[in-house]
Order: C-alpha cells, then structure tokens, then sequence
C-alpha cells in the first residue's frame, strides 16, 4: 500500500468525512487543538469547505460554538487536545444550561497506555458527565462513524445540549474503514393532540385575565410569530422568562409586559392576579424555597408546552402540560378558537386587548417622564450605557450579552424585534458574552456584533481579543466596568446577604491597554459627557474595537426600572 492510499484510509480523515456530510464549516478550538490529528487535517486541507478557527483557550472556543450555535440552530463543533478538556468545563456547563447543541470532539491519550496513567490523560466520562448532555469515548477505530453521528443526533434533539466524544489518538491515526452515514431527514416534533387543545381552549375561553410567559424554546424553536398571534388573539400580556437567551417575543409590541424577575418572590407577585397563566417553553425554572412562595401562584389554571419533555409539569403546579412543537400546538389552538368562542366572546377581548395595550403603553410613558438626565461630569449608569447604545447602534448589529441587573436588562432596555437581534446566557457563567459575540460573528461576518459584558465575566477570558483581532472579526466589546463592585451577572440563589465583594483594584487594570497590546483600537470613558461619541466611532470602521465604561459605582442597584407589570 502506499504512502498516499495510508494517508486517505486513516480513521482521522473518515472523521472529516463525516464532518462534511454533517453540514460542518467551522470548527472551533484552541491553540493547543492543533495538535490534534483532526484540526492538523483541517488546517493541512484549507481548500476543503471546512475552516479551523483558533482561539487562546479552550473555553473560548466552546463560547464561540455555542454563539456560532445560536445564531445559526446548527451544532457548534469544537476539538479538543489531549488533556485540556477540563479547561472548557465552565463553557460546557453554560451551554448545557442554555441547551445549545455543541458537539465536542476530544483527543484522548493511546487506548495502550490508558491503563498506565500517562500525562494528559483524563476520565472524560467521570469529569464531564454531569454537564454535558451526552458522553461516550470510542474503543475501536470502526465505530467512530456511528459515534459521530450519534453525536450530532443527541446534541440536536429535545432537549439540545452539549455532547462529548471522547476520541483516543491511536484510533484516529490508524487505518480502519467505515461508513459515512449521511443525516437522515427526520420529522419535526408535532402538535399536542387534540384532546389537550381542547381542553386548553377551553379554559383561554373561561378566562378572564390570561398572561402569556414566554420561555427560552420559543426563540429556539421558532415560535415567536406564533406566540405574538396567540397573545393578539387573547388580548393578554406577555412576560418573557427570567434570563433570556434570545428575543423570546418583541419587546417593543404594545402587549409586551417585561422580563420576569428572578427573585422567586418578586415573580410569584408579578403573577398573581392572572387567573390563566400560559407557559410556552419556560426554561429557565426559578428555585421554590420550603419556607417561601413557588413561581406559579396557587390560585388561577397553569398550561405548559413545552418542546423538551422533562420541563412540562416538572417542578411546579400545572393544570396542563404537555410536550410538542409549540409553533404547530398554537397554531391548532388558534384554530379550534376560531370554532369555539361568539361575539360575546370577541367583545371581552376587545376590551381586554385595549386596556393591556392602554396599560403597558401608560407604564412606558411614566417610565419614560421618569428618566433623569445623568450629570455629564459624571461616570455613566448601566442603564445609560444602554440607552446611548441603542441610540448610536447600527439597524442590523447583533447584540450578545451576559448582563443580568434589575433595572437594567439589556433585553428591556434595547430594542430588540428580530429573532436574530439578541444572545444571552443563563447559565452565570463569567466569560460567556465577549466569546459567544465572535461565535456569533461567523454566522454573519458583515453584520457588527456587539459584545455587552461586565468587566469581571470580560476578564475570565480577555485573550479573546487576539482572536478578534487575528480574523478581522467586526465584533465591538463594550465593557461596563465596576471594578468588580457589582457581577452584573447571576448571583447564586442561596438565601444570604449580599457579601462584601472582592473588588478589582490595587492594581486597577486597564482594559484599553489590555487591547492596543492585541492591536485592537480601545478606549476608556470615564465621564458620560464622553459616551455616546466614544460609542458612535464604535461602528464607523470595520475591525474589533473596545469601549471600557466605568460605571457609577452610586448607580449600581440604583438605576431606572424599565416598565413591567
């Protein structure tokens, strides 16, 4: 056999045949991935339709897969080296709490010397089973077609998540033929049956006061149109889940009601009152506490629909539930209302949609008449940032962000109507927003993406800026810096007063230097006279840039609250 017929038969090169069929382009990883015998392949075969896209660590590569990810509904696909597998943990476990498909290709030492303990060596199974969704390690050269495929066919199916494949090197460098296996097309979840549309129609007909809660899937699963006609067809208003991932529903739509809080008490009282409460795939469950109130009230009917199964009629009260495609299972309902309700009917919801249009147009107004001008001389709130932001930013611009802060929610504060508008994370996990913007960014090179963070979850992984910058990558970090006074980010739910923070200071570290040292254009705002010029230069060239914005230390937990119910 010669060289050449050795170099095609070998199991690393099948892997990249079956990457192609999956639909791969990118794959991601890091500095140390081109070891690997996958990504040498990759990068030895530039012309191939598939890219590798190199990062400093290997968190920011599966940061980058999963923005890639969500901004596509494609697996993100990252390979790993030997050994470093444990360096994207915290970016695995956000995916798997944003449910986000993320298919991880890791090497693995030589099966031979497993037993011998070498260096580098890691027991993926033991390590990472309890974050990603899917995990198996391959024990012969033959079977790794069948893993792949197994791979992208669990991490896209209800619920997605991240998997892992566990590839040991002497397997990919050996010679073994196998099958490509091409995707099958398969059929799409479908709608509830009917039973459970009618029983659901008749208790949106019975109704009263009915509240719509959209959840995390809605925006995944592509229901947010169906969502907005359900809402317009019961005259109700819609809250979007706590933390969202994307734009659950159009948060300029005159029946828009807010972002539900994450204070389980806070949420308990924003929906008591409502005597149906429908709950479209709510991901995101708030913690019930023994000795506090539960999410959902205990008075008034609770309808779930949901696309992952295990999240309907899990972990509270619900008079309906049940799992199916929430865009088909609206769509029925639409329908049989339509054959149920008279004129009566259709009068109470008139009235019903014009004082909840009245109402939230009212509570915008007075949020509105409320905003106090900042004192130019001064450093800028949160909540100010924001609003310049979506004064300067451009129509088509992306925004991907991780800061979660009452009163100033990047998903209530900034305009955001498309589906493809906005990328978050609730996971908590430092490090998501300035990694999953260049992600984000290969999905649409053109477009700016800007990237909304605080300075502590930005300094888990600033190298990402030389990633940036390596690629031309058109993505704008605006950091709102406190200097590690407040996250800006998810605090854990244990019930305790809020501890003293270690603050980042002594030294204070210079974010815009930090860039100009990676050949990335950064500047410091320290008064909010200087903001909004210093946001607008942002988006007139191509290319990476930084803004480091300190924040008012008096405006944290201090700034305006945006409307909601």
């Amino acid at each position: 056999m010669t060289t050449a017929q050795q170099r095609k038969n070998l199991t690393v090169h099948q892997v990249l045949d079956q990457l192609r069929v999956e639909g791969v382009r990118y794959l991601f990883g890091s500095v140390a991935s081109s070891d690997s015998p996958i990504s040498a392949s990759i990068m030895a075969q530039k012309s191939d339709g598939m890219n590798f896209i190199g990062a400093l660590h290997e968190s920011s590569a599966v940061f980058m897969a999963t923005g890639y990810a969500q901004a596509t509904s494609l697996p993100g696909v990252v390979n790993i080296s030997a050994g470093h597998l444990l360096n994207a943990a915290p970016a695995i476990y956000s995916a798997m709490r944003a449910q986000v498909p993320v298919v991880i290709l890791a090497d693995q030492e030589d099966s031979h010397l497993m037993n011998d303990e070498p260096p580098l060596t890691v027991e993926h199974h033991l390590t990472l089973r309890s974050i990603s969704k899917w995990m198996a390690e391959a024990r012969t050269a033959r079977e790794i077609g069948r893993l792949l495929r197994r791979a992208f066919h669990e991490a896209l199916t209800p619920p997605k998540g991240p998997v892992v494949l566990s590839l040991p090197i002497n397997l990919l460098l050996s010679t073994a033929k196998s099958q490509v296996i091409r995707p099958p097309l398969t059929s799409p979840l479908g709608a509830a049956d009917p039973n459970f549309i009618s029983k659901a129609v008749g208790h949106m007909v019975k109704a009263e006061n009915p509240v719509l809660v959209v959840g995390n899937e809605v925006a995944q699963y592509r229901a947010r149109k169906d969502s907005v006609l359900l809402a317009e067809v019961l005259g109700c208003p819609v809250l979007s889940e706590a933390a969202p991932i994307g734009v659950n529903f159009p948060n300029r739509h005159p029946h828009f009601a807010g972002v539900l809080p994450m204070d389980v008490e806070a949420a308990h009282e924003m929906l008591s009152g409502y005597d149906l409460i429908i709950m479209l795939g709510v991901h995101n469950r708030l913690p019930n506490r023994t000795e506090g109130p539960s999410m959902v009230p205990d008075s008034g009917v609770i309808i779930q629909i949901n696309m992952d199964g295990r999240l309907a009629g899990m972990t509270f009260r619900a008079t309906l539930c049940t799992q199916a495609d929430i865009a088909e299972t609206l769509s029925r309902i639409r329908a049989e209302l339509q054959l149920s309700v008279d004129n009566e009917w259709l009068s109470r919801v008139k009235a019903r949609t014009q004082a909840t249009v009245t109402k939230i147009a009212e509570r915008r107004t007075d949020s509105e008449e409320s905003l106090l001008y900042p004192n130019p001389a001064k450093q800028s709130s949160l909540f100010w940032l924001m609003r310049l932001l979506e004064g300067v930013r451009p129509p088509t611009c992306v925004v991907v962000s991780d800061i979660i802060q009452p009163g100033s929610q990047p998903f209530e504060v900034l305009s955001l109507e498309s589906g493809s508008a906005f990328f978050g994370s609730c996971s908590g996990v430092n490090g998501y927003a300035a990694n999953a913007a260049c992600g984000v960014q290969w999905a649409g090179m053109d477009i700016p993406i800007v990237c909304l963070t605080g300075d502590e979850s930005f300094l888990a992984y600033p190298q990402i800026l030389w990633t940036a910058k390596h690629y031309g990558l058109n993505t704008k970090f605006v950091i709102a810096n406190t200097k590690g006074k407040s996250r800006l980010n998810l605090l854990p739910s244990a019930p305790t007063r809020r501890p003293p923070r270690f603050e980042i200071t002594g030294p204070d570290i210079s974010l815009a230097a930090l860039a100009q040292s990676m050949d990335v254009p950064a500047v410091t705002v320290s008064l909010f006279s200087e903001l909004e010029p210093a946001l607008a230069k942002l988006f007139t060239e191509q290319g990476p840039s930084l803004i480091d914005v300190q924040i008012d230390p008096e405006s944290l937990g201090l700034d305006h609250k945006v409307t909601t119910t």
